[in-house]
């Protein structure tokens, strides 16, 4: 009862509200939108019904009685009433139904919008839970790791970043922040133990230079008066000498990043002197240089770093084969540029050694400084030139250096 009188206030408010006119019509669309009986009571004490069937018998008795209060709602025999004054007008709102039927209808009219609408919204809110707040929660947990200078344990889902809408354009920004974040910290960490090694480098280059240079003099002095036996000392005092004083020019190259001095050289006949003076060492390492070079080719280089990137090669490959092996060099000129391939006959690159080369200071070799293919790919760039580094399909590492020809203009 307290449901109908409800309707019947909510409904004389809408018709107070809107210029309607209080009509038969009028009652009759209001009755089938409630699926009740509607009648309108006017101030002079008409009534106006929906129809002339299905009404109590004492209807406009007990509408005499009951007019004078706000709203009422009552039994009459078999019938349900409710009477409510219209919003603004000195008219009245009567609705009347059956007892058995009509409260079934109206319920089934109030109820079934009702269930609809809660169940859409509890769709609304599962879909919303599962397409935004989800997502949010798992990229909320995520993002510490952008404080982290290292990969994180756990990843944003492919399904989250490979979304279209603005929470997948979000994780993938997240992930590239980080990522870029990452690549930043490792080059600021790179610069500086490259700027820590270019001021040990140049403080000591000056003091290594200078006792190195000596001892190679005396050796040049001495040799004439030393016995047939001792020439091998000699050379070997030599062969070390020009080891401390390679290893620091080394140092120095990839300290100071200064532009070469470029003149035309041959790469063929840097690439002889070079293994003329690594004869020696890579005799007693086992391992046998073959070179295959045709025509001239003219590079116009800085030719002490190019014979340094070449040494660096050479030395690589001879420590890549511990009991021994062939190693190949080959030069083949173009029409613009000269490739400078060698490989040598060991196990090859590893995967890690592919995708990090030419980092700083990483090396597979125990004690190895992890410099030497740094500094072959600073020099070569520096040149114009490109260096790649691959595993040769017979076997062994293979490195491919690329450097423009000169040009007479």
């Amino acid at each position: 009862m307290r449901r109908f009188q409800q309707t019947a206030v909510s409904n004389a408010g809408f018709m107070g509200q809107v210029p309607l006119p209080r009509s038969s019509e009028m009652a009759r669309r209001l009755s089938a939108i409630l699926e009740v009986r509607v009648a309108f009571l006017r101030a002079d004490g008409t009534i106006v019904r929906s129809s002339e069937d299905g009404w109590p018998g004492n209807l406009g008795t007990v509408l005499k009685e009951i007019a004078e209060s706000e709203t009422t709602a009552t039994r009459l025999g078999d019938h349900d009433l409710a009477i409510t004054p219209l919003t603004g007008s000195p008219d009245h709102l009567i609705l009347v139904r059956e007892k058995e039927g009509g409260l079934a209808g109206l319920g089934g009219w109030v109820l079934i919008p009702t269930l609809f609408l809660t169940a859409a919204f509890g769709c609304l809110v599962f879909l919303l839970a599962h397409r935004i707040v989800r997502p949010l929660t798992v990229l909320t947990r995520w993002l510490p790791n952008l404080k982290h200078d290292k990969e994180p344990a756990e990843s944003i889902p492919p399904a989250l970043s490979a979304r279209s809408d603005e929470l997948g354009q979000l994780a993938r920004s997240l992930q590239e922040t980080h990522q870029s974040l990452l690549r930043e910290q490792k080059l600021r960490h790179q610069s500086e133990r490259l700027a820590t090694l270019g001021r040990i480098a140049t403080s000591l280059a000056h003091e290594i230079r200078n006792p190195a240079a000596a001892i190679r003099m005396h050796a040049d002095l001495i040799e004439p008066g030393v016995k047939p036996g001792g020439s091998e000392s000699i050379s070997l005092i030599r062969e070390e000498v020009e080891r401390i004083t390679d290893l620091v020019n080394q140092w120095l190259f990839v300290a100071r990043a200064a532009p070469p001095e470029r003149r035309p050289h041959d790469l063929g006949e840097m690439l002889s002197a070079v293994a003329r003076r690594q004869k020696p060492a890579l005799r007693h390492a086992g391992s046998h240089l073959k070179i295959e070079a045709g025509n001239p080719a003219l590079v116009a280089c800085d030719k002490l770093r190019i014979e340094q990137v070449i040494r660096n090669l050479i030395v690589n490959a001879s420590q890549a084969m511990p009991d021994g092996g062939e190693i190949m060099a080959c030069i083949k000129p173009g029409e613009e540029h000269v490739q400078l391939d060698i490989r040598d006959s060991g196990t090859g690159f590893s995967t890690e050694a592919l995708d990090r080369f030419g980092e700083p200071f990483f090396s597979e070799r125990e004690g190895g400084m992890g410099i030497g293919l740094t500094l072959a790919r600073e020099v070569v760039q520096a040149h114009e030139g490109s260096i790649q580094v691959s595993n040769a399909p017979e076997g062994g590492a293979l490195v491919t250096v690329t450097l423009p020809l000169h040009s007479a203009s």
